[in-house]
């Protein structure tokens, strides 16, 4: 039997991925819209869902009246470091 991670963290893992190198090389925070194509979501709504369960985790920040919102924390830049 081969043991898989859930899809659910494996989209995690990759938006948390991204949104670091995105920092990184842009210098500013994705859009919504780019973390979805990134993560290979379809809609808006979908990575939506994806951002607030990882707020609600602690792997996320969401600061309220900016635009692209959403920034990785310390538990999520951590999470990204041990995953290599």
């Amino acid at each position: 039997m081969i043991s898989r991670t859930p899809r659910n963290r494996q989209t995690r893992n990759v938006i948390l991925h991204y949104m670091v190198s995105f920092a990184m090389e842009q210098g500013r925070q994705p859009s919504v819209r780019e973390i979805g194509e990134a993560a290979g979501l379809m809609s808006t709504s979908t990575t939506a869902g994806y951002l607030n369960r990882m707020v609600n985790e602690g792997l996320l920040e969401k600061i309220p009246q900016r635009r692209r919102n959403y920034i990785v924390t310390t538990s999520g830049a951590a999470l990204v470091k041990k995953a290599g």
